[in-house]
């Protein structure tokens, strides 16, 4: 809901959500709940409105005591844990955040890193920035594979025999955030931290996840890649709105998504189901249209709001019941989730995707394709603190969703299109270069085979 608004320029569920964060903190103070989660808080600074800053604050602070700090990977010793932390691993433990609050929880990931990445950029707060680039490093020394895989975590007790064993799970929140975190950084001025990251990180997944919809949809707006490699972007965000609105869901009427972007259907609401799905509405905002008249255009931006709106308030009714119920669970439930993302214990489990087809291309026949018979929509491009950015509308023109134009034949691998480490662009800076690198490996790996006209897109398995 915060960034439907962020990205529509309003504020209608503003004082919703202040509501919402000021009963999840009633209940778990300081946001934790048994995990380190502080995702909402963050969201809703887009509103500018101090309340949710000292909020968002607050939801840091509480996490940032089960971040592993220099000092205390120095001393191997935590207030909040009762276990001696390994010496060092593949290199120090320093930046990494446990997974939840157990005393005895000995898993760590970086997951902490897109967080205080947003946090620095929406206040330019120095502490925010060296947090982001300590976890950042602890992603790249510490869970980043020898082939360029980001893994889930890393155990840190010294007593035990898995001490600084990597959890071999694959999930596409940690390439996600990581991404998402590099791609901040690069983008907040004067910020030089990011130099020191060794360009040529990979980043390679063999599932799809609204995490990584997330990631590319805020390299595209932030335009820190080539011009290739964002079209492709663009264009691999506009198949995942194809699928979700037209196999994701029992009909053009409906807002119920379900957790599988190739079907089937969801026919009951799932919060879960639903974040997912709206991820990738949100992300299909900012994509330019084709060019279209003004009455045309005002027409498309309704339909295309009406279809993310619709989303949103059709689960209005269900949050508010299911909210009291979630907080009551989070509060008797200790235990550390698997994945942000679970299905419910009734919904089936879905094949991870694995093939190496071409992803931005597969599945979308042209019926589904981005309904060019419709006309595109124009929406303002928003500044990250929440002010309509007119040199970004201008630099990408006009904005907006339904227009894009999804081909049916293979495209032309970006990959070989953009500089690669051993001779980047001129005046490019070197973390521009990390983050084509990640993207340019992901296009490589997806790319390898031939398009297949008959192949749905692929399943999205989120943990």
């Amino acid at each position: 809901m915060a960034e439907f608004d962020r990205l529509m320029n309003q504020t209608m569920y503003k004082d919703m959500l202040k509501n919402y964060s000021t009963l999840a903190e009633s209940v778990g103070p300081g946001f934790l709940n048994g995990h380190c989660k502080m995702d909402c808080e963050v969201d809703c600074m887009s509103y500018q409105d101090p309340d949710f800053l000292t909020l968002a604050a607050t939801s840091w602070a509480s996490a940032r005591r089960y971040t592993i700090s220099p000092e205390q990977a120095a001393t191997r010793t935590m207030e909040t844990k009762q276990f001696t932390l390994a010496s060092s691993c593949n290199s120090t433990l320093a930046g990494g955040t446990y997974a939840n609050t157990d005393p005895n929880g000995p898993s760590l990931d970086g997951l902490a890193s897109g967080v205080s990445a947003l946090l620095a950029e929406a206040t330019s707060n120095q502490t925010y920035i060296d947090a982001a680039v300590e976890s950042a490093t602890f992603i790249q020394s510490n869970l980043l594979t020898p082939s360029n895989i980001v893994l889930s975590s890393i155990e840190s007790n010294s007593d035990q025999s898995s001490s600084c064993s990597v959890s071999q799970v694959k999930t596409p929140q940690g390439s996600g955030t990581f991404i998402e975190g590099l791609v901040i950084l690069a983008g907040i001025p004067n910020n030089t931290s990011t130099e020191s990251l060794v360009d040529g990180v990979y980043n390679i997944f063999n599932n799809g996840g609204h995490y990584i919809v997330r990631a590319l949809a805020s390299l595209y707006e932030r335009n820190k890649t080539s011009s290739d490699l964002r079209e492709y972007i663009k264009e691999y965000i506009g198949v995942q709105y194809n699928a979700v609105i037209e196999q994701a869901r029992t009909s053009r009427k409906s807002t119920i998504y379900g957790l599988s972007w190739t079907g089937p259907p969801g026919t009951s609401f799932n919060s879960t189901h639903q974040t997912a799905a709206l991820t990738a509405l949100l992300s299909a905002i900012q994509l330019p249209d084709n060019p279209v008249t003004s009455e045309t255009a005002s027409s498309a931006k309704k339909d295309f709001a009406g279809i993310i709106a619709g989303s949103v308030v059709g689960g209005i009714a269900f949050v508010t019941a299911l909210i009291a119920g979630a907080l009551f669970l989070c509060k008797r439930h200790h235990q550390r989730s698997d994945s942000p993302l679970v299905a419910d214990g009734n919904s089936p489990m879905l094949t991870p995707f694995t093939t190496t087809q071409n992803m931005a291309f597969s599945g979308i026949s042209g019926e589904q394709h981005w309904r060019n018979q419709e006309k595109p929509a124009r929406f303002p491009v928003v500044a990250m603190e929440g002010e309509p950015s007119s040199s970004r509308a201008a630099d990408n023109g006009s904005v907006g969703a339904v227009g894009v134009n999804v081909r049916t034949e293979p495209m032309t691998s970006p990959g070989n299109q953009v500089a690669g480490p051993e001779n980047p662009p001129p005046g490019d800076r070197r973390e521009h270069t990390l983050i084509e690198e990640l993207l340019r490996s992901l296009n490589t790996r997806i790319s390898r085979d031939r398009w297949n006209a008959d192949e749905l897109p692929p399943d999205y398995h989120e943990g």
